[in-house]
């Protein structure tokens, strides 16, 4: 039986970025609309985070299936499969009041997200040579970050009209309802190019659990605490926007669209120019280290240019990091163990980020607006922290996946 390293390729990998685009952009405009639906069906600040929270534990309980499912089975179907659950979660966060339902369904869109994602990664990683996957990995958090640039300059623009049409305001549950909808069944598109991937099953040798448990109880340390500064604040920047500054849906759009462009091109930049000549773990403390200021200076400024200011800023040195880190974590295991790396990872980094998110709720729920202030430093923080460790514990790391691996397992990887 032919592996899935000797038949999948750069054609499979496009596809996936595709989809994956496609995919991002749906969603960016139904998050653009999540946590203002939360509050318009009458839930507070400690909901909310609840709920941001409910996203990242479903994460969690998705992580392990995500490593097993596609034993027998394609890469292919297990995107399907997470797409699916992630349609079904939507659904019910459409149609559900109540808290308990709408939790659920919450966890269900991170359970089926990670369950595509997962294997979206490993697909990424194995359709890639070595040697081109920071910059692939690179290309796709760019073609992310510019999805949802785009979905965050047209959901804005579509509050107003969409109200008028249903003759409701915009803040209303209708209206967010609808909004977040479309945003749904722009991401079931991403159907279309997922179908086009070879369907190669996966043997089951190729879905081994990681061996080198120093090596990811290290990079599980990063993750925790990436984690946790993450969803102290980042689920919440639409609300952070609106809330101390005021900005209205259509500004809104145009302000996040702003970060999602800064964090497109530092994602294009990085694999390509920086690491390629300071190296992966060098580059990546330096622009860690570099965004931690941006950050201080958005927690603490009253003026709404200088905060946007500061966070494009700060998206575009920690997206740009972004990529390279997932090619060098990712090379670190064989093409047996990645799947199983990915879901372990994501598995910490999303249990961490439900508890950031949740504290993140409780502050703002007892301070109000300046809550965000605390959310940040806790960002500033845990990302601190974690930079220092990724430089500690990983400067002489040499990623060692590939080694013994034919280069003939990807032979149309190019460009």
């Amino acid at each position: 039986m032919a592996t899935t390293a000797t038949t999948l390729g750069r054609r499979d990998a496009v596809l996936y970025l595709i989809a994956a685009g496609l995919g991002s952009f749906g969603l960016g405009v139904a998050q653009f609309y999540l946590n203002f639906l939360y509050r318009s069906l009458g839930f507070d600040d400690f909901a909310i985070g609840l709920l941001a929270g409910a996203e990242a534990l479903g994460v969690v309980g998705g992580a392990i299936p995500a490593a097993i499912f596609t034993r027998g089975r394609s890469r292919r179907a297990a995107i399907l499969l997470g797409g699916t659950l992630t349609g079904i979660g939507i659904f019910g966060i459409l149609v559900f009041n109540s808290l308990p339902p709408v939790f659920l369904s919450a966890m269900l869109v991170g359970f089926g997200g990670i369950i595509a994602s997962s294997s979206g990664a490993a697909l990424l990683a194995d359709a890639t040579e070595a040697a081109r996957r920071a910059t692939r990995f690179g290309q796709q958090i760019a073609l992310g970050t510019t999805a949802a640039f785009l979905s965050s300059v047209i959901a804005g623009a579509l509050a107003a009209p969409v109200a008028s049409l249903l003759g409701a305001r915009s803040d209303d549950a209708l209206v967010l309802r609808a909004l977040v909808a479309c945003g749904g069944i722009i991401a079931a598109a991403s159907i279309v190019p997922v179908l086009a991937i070879r369907a190669v099953p996966v043997a089951q040798h190729t879905l081994e659990a990681p061996t080198r448990n120093e090596l990811v109880r290290r990079f599980l340390a990063i993750e925790v605490l990436f984690g946790f500064g993450a969803g102290s604040f980042l689920p919440f920047v639409n609300l952070f926007f609106a809330d101390r500054y005021g900005v209205p849906f259509s500004a809104l759009g145009l302000v996040l669209g702003v970060l999602a462009v800064s964090g497109s091109i530092g994602a294009l930049l990085h694999g390509r120019f920086v690491a390629a000549r300071l190296g992966a773990i060098p580059s990546v403390v330096l622009v860690e280290t570099l965004s931690l200021p941006f950050a201080l200076v958005a927690a603490f400024t009253g003026a709404l240019p200088i905060a946007v200011g500061a966070l494009a800023v700060r998206h575009f040195l920690m997206f740009g990091a972004s990529g390279t880190v997932n090619a060098f974590q990712l090379s670190s295991f064989t093409p047996a163990e990645r799947a199983g790396a990915n879901a372990v990872f994501a598995l910490a980094w999303s249990a961490a980020n439900a508890v950031g998110a949740i504290l993140s709720g409780a502050i703002r729920a007892r301070l109000g607006p300046d809550g965000f202030t605390a959310n940040l430093l806790t960002l500033v923080v845990a990302y601190g922290l974690a930079a220092l460790l990724t430089w500690r514990l990983f400067a002489r790391h040499e990623p060692s996946g590939d080694v013994g691996v034919p280069t003939l397992a990807v032979p149309d990887s190019r460009g």
